[in-house]
C-alpha cells in the first residue's frame, strides 16, 4: 500500500484575546485604605488658598475705597447745602407768636368740678348663663383675696349672672385688683357708676 502524502493543513492557533479586551476584563483590586494624598493634591490646595486670600484682599480694598468715597461725597454735599442755605430748617419760632387762638362759645370747657372723684369704679369679672359658672368664678376671685359679688339680671334672652368686684373708692385700688385678675388671665370690664347721694 502506497502511502499517500498527507496534506498540509493550516495549523490551528489557539484563540487569543486582544490586549484591549484583556485589560477591560480585569477587575480593579479593592482599595485597602484611604486614598493617599499626592503632590498634585497638595499643590492644588495651596493654589486655592492663595487665590482665595488674594481675592479677599482685593475685595476688601475695593469695598473700603467705595465706602470712603461715598462718605466723602455725602459730607461734601451736606457742607455745600449748609453753606448755601443758612436759614433755620424750622420756622415755628416766628409762626407761633403771630398766631391767635379762636375760642368760640360753642366749645364747652371741661368739667373740672371733681365729678370723676365722686364716681365709684366696678370691675365686671364675668357674665354667665349658669349660676354654677358664676359661683366658680366667684370662688377663683375669693382665693385671690378679692371680694366679688354676683348679680342676677333678667332680660329678653333669659337670666344672666354677672360677677362684680368693687365698688372701689379710687382708681389705684381698682387698678390693683385689675392687675391681680390679669395675672390669672381673668378678663375684666371697667364700669364707672355715679355715687348715690
Amino acid at each position: 500500500m502506497a502511502t499517500e502524502p498527507r496534506k498540509k493543513t493550516a495549523a490551528r492557533k489557539p484563540a487569543t484575546r486582544s490586549p484591549a479586551k484583556r485589560a477591560a476584563s480585569r477587575k480593579p483590586a479593592p482599595a485597602s485604605g484611604p486614598p493617599s494624598l499626592t503632590l498634585a493634591h497638595i499643590q492644588g490646595f495651596g493654589i486655592g488658598i492663595t487665590a482665595g486670600l488674594l481675592l479677599g484682599v482685593i475685595g476688601f480694598a475695593w469695598l473700603t475705597n467705595q465706602n470712603t468715597t461715598l462718605a466723602t461725597e455725602v459730607v461734601e454735599e451736606s457742607l455745600a447745602a449748609s453753606a448755601e442755605d443758612p436759614k433755620p430748617r424750622f420756622d415755628f419760632y416766628t409762626v407761633l407768636p403771630s398766631q391767635t387762638l379762636d375760642l368760640t362759645s360753642d366749645v364747652e370747657p371741661p368739667d373740672l368740678s371733681g365729678n370723676a372723684q365722686s364716681d365709684l369704679y366696678v370691675l365686671q369679672a364675668g357674665s354667665f348663663r349658669a349660676q354654677k359658672d358664676a359661683d366658680r368664678r366667684r370662688g377663683e376671685l375669693v382665693l385671690l383675696g378679692l371680694n366679688p359679688t354676683i348679680d342676677q339680671t333678667e332680660g329678653d334672652n333669659g337670666a344672666w349672672y354677672r360677677v362684680y368686684l368693687g365698688p372701689f373708692e379710687s382708681r389705684s385700688k381698682m387698678a390693683q385688683a385689675r392687675s391681680v385678675t390679669a395675672q390669672q388671665s381673668i378678663d375684666t370690664l371697667l364700669l364707672r357708676r355715679p355715687r348715690s347721694p
